[in-house]
């Protein structure tokens, strides 16, 4: 007997001798009957939904549920606590959420360098660096992450030097791809007031590889020759997430300043 092309009714052949048309109406009929009534059965009944905005989830395989309209302007958020897997939520705030990880900032004194660690979790670090200053002449001030000291340190930029006199080099251009710091300052050879400022901003810091910075930092210059700043960008390559930032004397026992370390996530 030939069958429908869609759902594979019985029906009789044009050759067939029909015998009984009513029971071979009857037949095709309930082959109807049911194929229609399961397909409407598996149809979300309307009366499901009863407000503006009501949407379906599920609360089990198989089993559609509404859930109701959420508050305007909020969003649908997973949530495994609620019936249908999911619920209507204020969206979280944009933007970074900036906190100051070492209350009160860290004292730079009696060390050549001096670490603010405890630092986890965090994509984006801010340290600001104010008026660091070394007991020797002529002490460089830079940044260490990791307290890290591999050529790991990409940093490309510009560097300002203050001679007594005025020098074509004054300003001149810095490359290191592979250095071992992030160069904040240098001190004057003569080092009474000759604080380094300086802000360094990182970003990737929760993750492997590549963290992104760039950086601003300069000396004061009271007295004597050749106090310095950079303006840097660049990265630092490692495998590890950031866990500590480090300021760093090239010469000499820090005598003032302090360090702030700010995060977000």
């Amino acid at each position: 007997m030939p069958t429908t092309t869609n759902y594979g009714w019985t029906t009789p052949a044009d050759t067939d001798l029909v015998k009984d048309g009513a029971a071979a109406i009857r037949t095709l009929g309930s082959s109807i009957d049911t194929t229609l009534k399961t397909q409407i059965d598996a149809q979300i009944p309307d009366a499901l939904l009863t407000t503006k905005g009501d949407i379906i989830a599920a609360s089990a395989a198989s089993t559609p549920a509404r859930l109701a309209v959420g508050t305007d302007t909020f969003v649908l958020t997973a949530d495994s606590t609620q019936s249908t897997g999911v619920k209507w939520a204020a969206a979280s705030a944009g933007g970074a959420n900036w906190s100051l990880l070492n209350a009160g900032g860290t004292a730079l004194t009696g060390a050549t360098t001096v670490t603010v660690s405890g630092i986890s979790g965090k994509d984006k670090i801010m340290v600001l660096v104010s008026a660091a200053s070394s007991v020797t002449a002529a002490s460089s001030i830079s940044l260490r992450l990791n307290t890290d000291t591999g050529a790991n340190y990409a940093t490309v930029g510009m560097s300002i030097s203050m001679p007594s006199t005025y020098s074509e080099d004054q300003i001149a251009r810095y490359s290191d791809l592979a250095n071992t710091l992030i160069p904040l300052g240098r001190m004057a050879t003569s080092y009474a007031d000759n604080g380094t400022s300086a802000y360094v901003l990182l970003s990737g810091c929760n993750a492997s590889g590549l963290k992104i910075y760039n950086s601003v930092g300069m000396n004061n210059r009271p007295s004597g020759a050749n106090p310095g700043g950079f303006t840097l960008g660049g990265y630092y390559n490692s495998a590890s997430t950031i866990s500590s930032v480090s300021v760093f004397s090239s010469t000499g026992n820090f005598d003032a300043g302090t360090i702030y370390v700010y995060t977000s996530a």
